[in-house]
């Protein structure tokens, strides 16, 4: 099986927890951003759901998100299945998740 590099782009416009990426093989994140495009300080989480186990695991919790910045997403290894997934404390959201991927990972 090849390597192949790819990418998802999300927007964030409500508080819900959002997928952002469903693994169909063995995949990983090589590296990501979450910007803050509102107009007020959020704070972000970002979480793993592992499908095998039916449990999601937090990676980031509530990290700080000052107006105009950006935060970078770490690495994170992906079986079939899994997810990664974000979300903001604002009604609004105000995120743009964008994240670097390695996907049908040998």
């Amino acid at each position: 099986m090849a390597n192949n590099f790819s990418d998802a782009s999300v927007t964030i416009s409500n508080a819900s927890l959002t997928d952002i990426f469903t693994a169909s093989n063995k995949s990983m994140v090589i590296a990501g951003t979450l910007s803050n495009t509102g107009t007020s300080a959020i704070n972000v989480t970002i979480k793993k759901y592992d499908n095998s186990a039916t449990a999601t695991f937090t990676i980031i919790k509530d990290a700080p998100l000052p107006v105009g910045s950006s935060l970078e997403v770490p690495k994170i290894v992906l079986n079939t299945s899994d997810k990664v997934q974000a979300q903001s404390d604002n009604a609004s959201g105000n995120i743009d998740v964008v994240l670097q991927l390695l996907t049908d990972v040998a």
